[in-house]
């Protein structure tokens, strides 16, 4: 039997992105997922796009919660998949992402896979690919992570760190990749497993919010300042080595192989009933 893949989308007043990411998830080719929206207690319409799709989501809650990291928990803890990620409610996963992320994992039994990134701005329209290298011990300390919105890993592995911090707001992906890291392998599959959308009111893309978290994340983790510019600079060479010697692997081109065989294959019949994936329907 095929694993339950577990999904969470937290969200709080995103709108203008939401109907968007949940049509990216149940849009999948996987026909083994249970979807949950934990919704902040939004003000600006999103309780009705989620109406408008419960029917096909496992379960939603629209509350005052504790912020992000605190929905992801709160979420993975109602969920009873083997198989965990979290799509934030700006962000898109791509067609197959999941059927190509579970095969990776039931593959290689690491326990956790990331794929490419593609970005997007406010309107949808690609505006930059992101390729990744095989996942190597020093790369978190290099500062660099994974594209978060390309991440599945096992639920097993996510108890082990346990979860996600609930004291930050911006580097607790990061935080969570170097814990896993410490307890599992990871894999990269060479596929665009989702998108991250960039825009003006996105955590991420606004470094003067974002940075002073992460260099104390990265400091507690590592023992050290951030690397300064010419390090990174160091860094990203040896970054972008790596990816070019990854391509012209013959491992490399094998994966990418199994990849366009998966994807060429007739796509499985994807029927997600409710007895299986029962509703709750929650509000403030």
């Amino acid at each position: 039997m095929l694993p339950l893949v577990s999904i969470i989308t937290p969200s709080f007043n995103q709108a203008r992105f939401l109907e968007a990411t949940i049509l990216s998830v149940l849009r999948q080719d996987y026909p083994h997922i249970e979807y949950i929206v934990m919704d902040g207690g939004s003000t600006d319409g999103s309780v009705d796009i989620i109406r408008r799709y419960e029917e096909q989501l496992s379960s939603w809650i629209s509350e005052r919660d504790g912020g992000q990291a605190n929905a992801i928990n709160r979420g993975f803890a109602r969920s009873s998949g083997t198989i965990f990620a979290w799509v934030n409610s700006d962000d898109l996963l791509s067609p197959s992402a999941v059927r190509l992320a579970v095969d990776a994992l039931e593959r290689t039994k690491v326990g956790v896979v990331y794929g490419d990134r593609i970005h997007i701005d406010a309107r949808g329209n690609v505006i930059g690919i992101n390729h990744q290298p095989s996942y190597y011990p020093a790369m978190f300390k290099r500062n660099f992570t994974l594209p978060q919105e390309t991440v599945f890993f096992r639920r097993s592995v996510f108890d082990q760190v346990g979860g996600v911090d609930e004291t930050l707001k911006f580097a607790l992906d990061f935080d969570l990749w170097v814990r896993m890291s410490r307890v599992t392998a990871m894999h990269h599959v060479p596929a665009f497993l989702g998108s991250f959308r960039e825009h003006g009111a996105s955590k991420s893309v606004n470094a003067e919010i974002y940075l002073p978290e992460h260099a104390r994340v990265y400091r507690q983790h590592f023992g050290r300042p951030l690397p300064g510019a010419m390090a990174m600079r160091v860094n990203r060479i040896v970054h972008k080595s790596r990816l070019f010697a990854d391509r012209m692997s013959g491992a490399f081109r094998a994966e990418e192989d199994h990849v366009r065989q998966l994807m060429a294959k007739p796509l499985p019949i994807v029927q997600r009933t409710k007895p299986l994936l029962t509703l709750v329907r929650e509000e403030a």
